[in-house]
């Protein structure tokens, strides 16, 4: 039932996506939408990469706690003060940063950089908040997280374009505006399911969260990094709409993604019981229907991509790409199924460290491929299907590996 709620919310929050970028573009013609797109991608890969570990560990933590009949407050304020020490390391790298490139990549507009730190500080409450929720299954207000968050960004857009603001930095805003709205509307007035309960010292948040930082900030890189490398490899040679024609391209290509989540939200405690029981011929066969099921759609979407996706990047956007712009773009996003899958069979079986391995060598292919010297949007297609699939032969490997070595021990 939780995967039902979760599937829907990310449904209709897909949906609201596609909606505040079509408006936006529309809005703020192709320059302006060209800087939004680089925008959208930094928040993406420093908001998940950065912030989900702590939504994971602070669930995992909730979950235990909730299991003993004990109240995950004190856990939330620990988290909230890691969040917060997350959050400043944050800002004065951006500050650091800024006049050593990133103001490049933001063509210079201050008012994206405090859009960027007020998603980023926004991203960082709605993950402690996501983190209890999910702890505590809550998951129909975990659900209407993703319903708020997808709504209030839309339908703030739609207010800027109705009044004829083509700010890029009001767009941008938006984001932040809708992370805070969910986050309010998810926790709602009524917040009992956090109680009281027994001192949490850091050592309750912290046995993986560096593995899994590494984790996360590999994920969030590979999927989003896109726009950012065409806007950095393209220098002046392409005009300044190109990240937002390689964002749009890869929204419309990549949206089995957006399922995958919901899948995703039930695939490891799945595993993890199965691995838990001792259970690894049950274990085995999950992997193996998983991984044969996200080959299928992933050879499934690259068909329908080529054949389809330039119309549909045409009609929604109205931007051309060619055929095989889009197929290697859904092959690139089925490869990272594939990868998910596989990296978090390791997590199951206890192996966290191993899966950071895969994605560590994901961004290693990733940096080889891309400074290879093609065209740009090749350049970067080329690189995201390379760090697919390094990632997933190094994290097949293992898993392949550590199945092994555990049936033997059960063996024994």
């Amino acid at each position: 039932m939780g995967t039902s709620w979760i599937l829907w919310g990310l449904v209709f929050n897909g949906l609201t996506t596609y909606g505040y970028l079509a408006v936006a573009q529309r809005a703020l013609g192709d320059d302006g939408y060209g800087s939004l797109a680089v925008l959208w991608a930094l928040v993406n890969i420093g908001g998940f990469g950065l912030f989900q570990p702590l939504e994971q560990e602070v669930a995992r933590a909730t979950a235990e706690r909730a299991s003993r009949g004990v109240g995950s407050g004190p856990v939330l304020r620990r988290a909230a003060v890691l969040g917060a020490a997350q959050f400043a390391l944050v800002t004065a790298g951006l500050a650091v940063a800024w006049p050593l490139g990133l103001d490049g990549l933001l063509d210079g507009r201050a008012e994206l950089l405090a859009a960027l730190l007020a998603a980023l500080g926004a991203f960082a409450g709605a993950q402690l908040v996501r983190g209890i929720l999910g702890g505590r299954h809550l998951f129909d207000r975990y659900a209407w997280y993703f319903v708020v968050e997808g709504g209030a960004r839309m339908a703030v857009a739609l207010g800027l374009a109705v009044v004829g603001v083509a700010a890029v930095g009001a767009y941008g805003l938006a984001i932040a505006v809708a992370l805070i709205a969910a986050t309010l509307a998810a926790a709602g007035r009524d917040r009992s399911f956090v109680q009281p309960g027994p001192p949490a010292s850091y050592r309750e948040l912290t046995p993986a969260l560096g593995f899994l930082l590494v984790a996360a900030v590999g994920e969030a890189f590979i999927l989003n990094v896109g726009p950012v490398a065409l806007d950095i490899v393209a220098g002046d040679e392409l005009g300044a709409d190109a990240a937002g024609v390689f964002l749009n391209g890869m929204l419309i290509a990549r949206i089995p993604l957006f399922f995958f989540q919901a899948v995703k939200a039930s695939l490891l405690p799945t595993l993890a019981t199965l691995a838990g029981r001792g259970d690894l011929v049950g274990f085995r066969n999950m992997q193996l229907k998983i991984t044969a099921a996200v080959a299928a759609v992933a050879l499934a979407t690259t068909a329908v991509s080529a054949v389809v996706g330039p119309a549909v990047v045409r009609a929604v956007f109205g931007d051309e790409l060619g055929r095989s712009d889009m197929a290697l773009l859904a092959a690139s996003g089925g490869g990272l199924m594939l990868m998910l899958s596989l990296a978090l069979g390791l997590v199951a079986l206890d192996h966290t460290r191993l899966a950071v391995v895969g994605w560590v060598a994901g961004i290693a292919a990733f940096a080889v491929v891309v400074g290879f010297d093609f065209e740009p949007f090749l350049r970067v297609e080329l690189a995201l299907l390379a760090a697919v699939v390094a990632g997933s032969l190094v994290a097949g490997g293992l898993l392949r590996h550590q199945y092994a070595a555990h049936a033997r021990t059960d063996s024994t």
